[in-house]
Order: structure tokens, then C-alpha cells, then sequence
């Protein structure tokens, strides 16, 4: 057996070509991977001369062979070596066009594994020219450092450099990057170290700048040296480096938040984007088809004489496909090139804010108050010229559009200064809402109507990734992250809809999503919770959440139940389900909990057999407690179904009416302050009523919610809907506009006035149809209302 790494001089070698036919060769290693790539090459290059193969399927086969090539050569020179061999480029997407070089990386595990004696001869066996003619052309460049760095850097040299000096232009190519062959702990660490630093998980929007840049200096570069009938395929405005760099800046920019588009390949890429709404249909399929006629026009140059160009000479003879596809190709360019435009816009101009905020025409404290502490946050960045033209352009669009939407200006100002202390005045905060327009202006719309919403993202400013996404990511199996999850989902949700009602006023919606959520998280936080404490336990919603009408700064009403006794593992899951739903977490606990509706109140027992539970409803609880289970929802398809005809056929006695009547009094405010769920024709006054209704005429309603019961009522019930519809509205709408929880309208209070003013309606009109509300409410209720009635 000849000793590791010698080279014997003659070989005899068993090869397989891509015919599948086995034949037997007398010539050196090196010779003979000389010649299984011209061979391959050749057959290759004349499918590309003669049009015979698609371009696509040209480069995946010529990428497999030379993958195959590059693997032998690696095993020849660096057998059993801590060292992995990566491919980049082209390559790395196994798009490989004829004659490019190869762009591969290698990266040794420590110092010791590095054996420069097998570096160089890998490198002879890939390039050096013989009558056999070579293997590759190798670029070594795309390495830590580039020409100035080792030939193979260690890992810790790899994690180093582009973990402290890595640029955007090098988080793209790794978007490329393949493993080919090697020690498989370096494969992995650099395949995990390379994902981290190419996709992020929050949007990074000013790597935009810098491409718009890099774009800036390839055009640069193409026009100084630009010929008459001569296009540049790949450099070329609207060439093939243009759709890829385009491709790759939507997969970094959202990669991070959806794994599923980490992937090497273009047209895999372009295909995604468009599922998955990113790009539109229309631009995706062009893109696809331009880029691989321009692969096309590529793999037809380079086969001519197995040059590494890229230009091709309009005026010199060429085959019919090529001459077609030269008339197509200046109008799909220069459509390429509006596409990547409409990604990378235009450079923002440098502007004098200080005359913007004279139009806002605002007093001269809060001048110095808001807008210099404003101005005095810098900017957050590497490069900050560049990234404060882009916080100046911000400023001036965040202040032209809260003048457009007619926003509490002063306010919108205040919660814009907490907001870029929230982001720490990062630049990429900038770069992304200059360039999301619509997101600015949402931004605008909250910060200049709701204080409730702003101080969440003033708070949490790394919602705006998922704010812009509208979406949530799938959940952690790990209890810990679970619930930072959680908390985040049930803010996230806020945001979102609450945004969405502030535009529609659309409450059903708001309601109905807010209930969802809340159903979401529970069933979440109980289902991991049973993994360690097995148990059969159930949740039984009440209120709000059981009618699936929760609202902003809701409370979760709810109780615990059993099929049967329950266990010592029922009572612990269900203090830890309290304990973690209610524990503070970054932006606060994820729900408030009320448990006073369980039998017996606060002294009750915190978990409870079904059986007991309706035993207790049918035969003990008072009139107020068999009103509030009237609400009851089962959360996350519990299989048990509480029979509601159990209680609420007990009727109501006159002892009972007259107790609910006591109770329907004392919760009238006497502050002579409207009140809109407190005061008589009220939210309260009309649940109450409704609930006692079907108690009293024994009804089983359809669901538990709220509407539903009023229906009950028949048509004098109509009026009493949509009041109390309106009246929600309002509601919630004052939930959000004001700085603190309040449910009381005060004509002369700030809060008031927003409200009026985002309802489209002035103090004193709102004022007015509240008072008309009230008093059309308590008409009805008089006539209908069960506790009211004489016994």
C-alpha cells in the first residue's frame, strides 16, 4: 500500500461517464480528471452551441459534474484532514455556467489540520494546464479577509472575521453557500455560523443601502468599460447580476423570519418569494424566464471557445435562437432593471427639517421639548452619512404624513420620540419604514390616535418585523421562549387588529380576533404545560372571553374543570398555568386573570368535577352566578359540554328578581358623568338584562354571545343591538385613543376628543347620540327587563 498522501506517478482508475458507460484509463489522477471534464464539457458546450438543452438543465448537470470533479480532488489531497471544502457562486446554487471559475471556500477545524503541502497540490490539480487541459479556474476570494486572508482560515479565523467585519455584499454570497465534502463538525459549524449571519431574524432594511451602493459601483464598473454592439450579459444594467442580487436581497431581508426561503437556487428562490406574496406573480415569472435566457445567451459565449466572458458582440454571426433572442433582450433589461429599482428606490436627498417642523406651526416649548431631543438622538450606525440622510427623509415623511391623516400632531411627536429611543436610534429602523410607505403610515395613524397601541411598539419596537408581516412564527417547544412568545402574540395581535379598527371601526372583527387569540395562547401555555404535569383538566371560559367578545385590557374569566376528582397533578398544572400566564414578561404578563366566578367565589375550589360544577349551578348558585355561566365557552374543543338546561331551567323566583334588581341598582354610578358601561342604558345595564331574560323565560340560547342573547329579546330587542354595538364601539375606540384605561365620557377631557375626532364626529355630536343611546336603552329596558318588572 502506498503511503498517505504520495502521489503515484500512473494510476490505473475505474470511471463512470454521464452515459453511465464504465471504461478503463492508464493515465495520472490529475490527467485523467483533466479529461473526464473536457469530455463532459464538450458534450455540454455543444448542447449549449446547438440549443439542444435548456440552460437550466445545462448548469444543474455541468454544477453535478463539477461537484463530482471537485470532491475527487479534495479526496486525493486532503484524505483524512479536518478540513471542509465549500462552494460558492454559481456553483453553490449548482447553476454553474460553462466556463466560470469555481468559487470555493475552505475552512480547516484548527491550526493543525492546516497542511499547506496539500493546499498547493489541490491547487495544481484543479488549475494547472497540461495538453490535457485543466479542470477548473479557482477563486479563492469569497474567504475571511479575501486575497489578504489564509488560503484556509480555521473556523475560529471564519467566525471571527465575519462575526466582527463581515459586510452586506458577503451576508448575500452566503446565501450560496454549499458544502461539498470534508470533516463534518466543520461543515456543520460553518453551515450553522453562515445561516446566523446571513439571515436575521428582524428585518434589515438598510443592507438595501448598501446594495443600492454595491449596484452603484458594477454599473460604474460596466460603463467604463462598455463597447458599441457589445452587451455585458452579467453586468449589465438589468444582466444577470442584477437579477440575482435582487433575488438574494429578499431572501436576507425575510429569510430570517421564514426559513423556508434559505434556499441556493434562483429560480427555487423567485418561486417562493411569489407564494408566498413577497414578489408579485407577474415580476417573479419574468424574472425567471429573463434570467435563464440571459444564462442561455451566457453558456452560448463561453462554449464557443471556453472563455470566461460574459459579453456578446451583436454584430458578429450568430444561430437563429441567439439572433431571436437579441431583439427581445434590450426591452426585458430594461425591465429587469425597473424591477430592481422598485426594490432598491432612490437615494434619499438631504433636507433641512428644521423647516419642515415651522409648517407644523406648534408652540416654541414643545419645539424644544419634542423636536430637538428628537434631533439629538443619533443615529445608530456604521456608516452615518448614509444612515442620516435616511433618518432625515423619515422625519420629514413621518411629519408630512401625520399632517395628512389629521393626528394629534403634538402627541404623535411625543410617542416618536419614545419610539426611536425604544429602537436606540438603529438605522435599520429607519432604512425600513422609509421604504415601507405603508407601514410608515400606520405608524403615523397610530402614533397620532392611539396612545394604547404606540406605547406597545414604543415598548416592543421589534414587533414592527412582525407588524409588517402580519403573521406569527410557529411556536417553541421550549416552555421559556413559549411564553416570551406568548406574551409577544397576544401584544402582536393587539397591534395588528387594533390598527385595523382604528381604519374599519369593524368591531365584530376586533372582537372576534382578540377572543381567537386569547383561545390560541391558553390552548398553547396548557398543552405544554400537560407534557410535564399529565392531566385531564379543561378550561371553562366566562364573560367576555366566553361570549368571544374580548376587548382591549381584558381580564380572562375562567375556571378549572375535571371529568372526575381531581388529581394532585391537576391542582399543580393549574397554579402554574395561573402563575405563568400572569408573571411578568418583557412588555408586561400575557393575560390578567378573574377566577371569582368559580363556585363558592374566592373560597371555591380552584379545580372542579363537571359534575360538581353543574350539581352547584342546578341546585346552589345564586341568580347573579347562573346570569354569569349563561357565558360559559369551553377553550381548545373540550369534549365536555356543560348542560346549560341544568340551571337556567330553575327559572327566576321573585326574592331572585328583586336580589338582581339590588344589584342592577348599585352598580349605577351617581357621579352624573356618562358612563358607557356603567350608567343606566348602558353595556352592563343591557348584558345584565339580556342575561336575566333568559334565565327568567328559561331559554337555551344558540351561543354565549351577547348579540345573541339580546336577539332573544324579539323586535324591540333590534334597538337594544345596535345600540349596544355602538356602544362597544365606543368603547373600545376610547380604550385605544386614551392614555389610561376609562370607560367615562368627559365632554372637556383630552381623551374625549380623540375619541370624537377619530369617531369623525365632534364632542358635542358624540356626546349627544351617547345621551340619545342611553335614553333609547332605557325606554326599551323598562318594557323588557325582567328585574324591573312589578312581582
Amino acid at each position: 500500500m502506498a503511503p498517505k498522501n504520495v502521489v503515484l506517478p500512473t494510476t490505473t482508475l475505474t470511471t463512470t461517464n454521464l452515459n453511465g458507460l464504465t471504461t478503463l484509463t492508464n493515465l495520472s489522477f490529475e490527467d485523467q480528471l483533466r479529461k473526464e471534464r473536457n469530455e463532459i464539457w464538450s458534450r455540454s458546450a455543444l448542447c449549449a452551441k446547438n440549443n439542444s438543452e435548456s440552460s437550466e438543465k445545462i448548469c444543474k448537470e455541468w454544477s453535478q459534474a463539477s461537484d463530482a470533479l471537485l470532491q475527487k480532488a479534495f479526496d486525493f489531497c486532503f484524505a483524512q484532514q479536518k478540513i471542509a471544502l465549500f462552494a460558492l457562486g454559481k456553483l453553490g446554487s449548482q447553476e454553474l455556467n460553462l466556463s466560470s471559475d469555481v468559487d470555493v471556500l475552505l475552512v480547516a477545524q484548527d491550526e493543525s489540520s492546516v497542511s499547506l503541502s496539500s493546499l498547493r497540490k489541490f491547487q495544481k490539480v484543479l488549475t494547472e494546464r497540461t495538453s490535457q487541459g485543466f479542470v477548473f479556474r479557482v477563486d479563492f476570494d469569497l474567504r475571511p479577509g479575501g486575497k489578504q486572508g489564509p488560503l484556509v482560515p480555521t473556523l475560529d479565523q471564519f467566525k471571527d472575521y465575519y462575526g466582527n467585519y463581515g459586510e452586506t455584499w458577503e451576508r448575500l454570497a452566503f446565501v450560496r453557500l454549499r458544502p461539498l465534502c470534508g470533516e463534518t463538525l466543520v461543515i456543520n459549524e460553518v453551515m450553522s455560523f453562515a445561516k446566523k449571519f446571513s439571515f436575521r431574524r428582524h428585518l434589515d432594511f438598510t443592507l438595501l443601502e448598501d446594495l443600492k451602493t454595491l449596484r452603484s459601483k458594477i454599473q460604474g464598473h460596466y460603463w467604463a468599460r462598455s463597447q458599441e454592439n457589445v452587451i455585458d450579459l452579467k453586468l449589465g444594467v438589468g444582466g444577470i447580476r442584477d437579477v440575482e442580487l435582487f433575488t438574494h436581497a429578499l431572501q436576507v431581508i425575510h429569510g430570517g423570519r421564514d426559513p423556508g426561503l434559505q434556499v441556493k437556487g434562483t429560480t427555487e428562490a423567485l418561486k417562493l418569494l411569489e407564494e408566498k406574496g413577497l414578489l408579485p406573480q407577474e415580476e417573479a415569472q419574468f424574472l425567471r424566464t429573463h434570467y435563464w435566457n440571459l444564462r442561455q445567451l451566457e453558456n452560448y459565449v463561453q462554449a464557443l471557445n471556453d472563455e470566461q466572458t460574459h459579453l456578446l458582440r451583436t454584430q458578429e454571426d450568430h444561430p437563429k435562437f441567439i439572433l431571436e433572442a437579441l431583439t427581445r433582450l434590450p426591452d426585458e433589461m430594461k425591465r429587469c432593471d425597473q424591477i430592481v429599482k422598485s426594490l432598491l428606490g432612490e437615494a434619499p436627498k438631504d433636507l433641512l427639517l428644521e423647516d419642515e417642523i415651522k409648517k407644523l406651526n406648534l408652540p416654541e416649548e414643545d419645539l424644544k421639548e419634542l423636536w430637538q431631543e428628537i434631533l439629538g438622538q443619533e443615529v445608530l450606525s456604521r456608516n452615518k452619512g448614509r444612515d442620516e440622510l435616511a433618518r432625515k427623509a423619515f422625519l420629514a415623511d413621518f411629519l408630512d404624513t401625520l399632517q395628512q391623516q389629521k393626528g394629534d400632531i403634538r402627541r404623535g411627536l411625543l410617542l416618536l420620540k419614545d419610539f426611536i429611543h425604544g429602537t436606540r436610534a438603529k438605522a435599520s429602523f429607519f432604512a425600513m419604514l422609509i421604504r415601507e410607505k405603508e407601514l410608515l403610515q400606520e405608524l403615523a395613524w397610530l402614533f397620532g390616535h392611539s396612545p394604547y397601541l404606540s406605547r406597545i411598539l414604543c415598548n416592543r419596537p421589534e414587533l414592527l418585523d412582525s407588524f409588517v408581516y402580519r403573521a406569527q412564527d410557529k411556536m417553541s417547544e421550549d416552555l421559556g421562549t413559549l411564553l416570551e412568545e406568548m406574551a409577544e402574540k397576544r401584544l402582536l395581535s393587539e397591534v395588528i387588529n387594533g390598527s385595523a379598527f382604528l381604519e374599519d371601526k369593524d368591531l365584530p372583527s376586533l372582537l372576534s380576533h382578540l377572543s381567537s387569540t386569547a383561545d390560541s395562547i391558553v390552548e398553547s401555555l396548557l398543552g405544554a404545560l400537560k407534557k410535564d404535569y399529565p392531566s385531564s383538566i379543561q378550561i371553562l371560559a366566562l364573560g367576555k372571553w366566553g361570549g368571544q367578545e374580548l376587548g382591549f385590557r381584558s381580564d380572562l374569566d375562567f375556571i378549572f374543570v375535571v371529568p372526575e376528582e381531581p388529581t394532585e397533578n391537576d391542582f399543580k398544572l393549574a397554579k402554574r398555568f395561573i402563575t405563568r400566564l400572569t408573571e411578568p414578561h418583557r412588555g408586561g404578563n400575557i393575560y390578567s386573570i378573574d377566577m371569582r366566578l368559580r363556585p363558592s367565589g374566592k373560597a371555591g375550589p380552584l379545580v372542579i368535577p363537571v359534575k360538581d360544577l353543574i350539581h352547584y349551578l342546578a341546585h346552589e348558585a345564586s341568580a347573579w352566578e347562573r346570569q354569569a355561566y349563561t357565558k360559559a365557552r369551553w377553550i381548545g374543543g373540550a369534549q365536555n359540554v356543560l348542560p346549560l338546561h341544568s340551571f337556567i331551567h330553575r327559572g327566576l323566583t321573585k326574592d331572585e328578581l328583586e336580589e338582581l334588581e339590588k344589584i342592577r341598582l348599585q352598580l349605577l354610578p351617581n357621579s352624573g358623568v356618562l358612563n358607557v358601561k356603567f350608567s343606566e342604558g348602558g353595556l352592563i345595564d343591557i348584558e345584565l338584562a339580556a342575561q336575566a331574560y333568559l334565565l327568567g323565560h328559561k331559554i337555551i340560547p344558540d351561543s354565549s354571545h351577547t348579540q345573541d342573547f339580546i336577539a332573544t329579546l324579539g323586535d324591540p330587542g333590534t334597538t337594544l343591538s345596535e345600540n349596544y354595538g355602538r356602544l362597544r364601539q365606543i368603547e373600545q375606540m376610547l380604550q385605544l385613543v386614551a392614555s389610561e384605561s376609562l370607560v367615562e365620557l368627559q365632554p372637556n377631557h383630552e381623551s374625549f376628543q380623540s375619541l370624537a375626532l377619530v369617531l369623525q364626529s365632534t364632542p358635542q355630536d358624540l356626546l349627544q347620540e351617547v345621551s340619545e343611546i342611553f335614553a333609547a336603552n332605557i325606554a326599551v329596558l323598562k318594557e323588557l327587563d325582567p328585574r324591573r318588572q312589578p312581582h
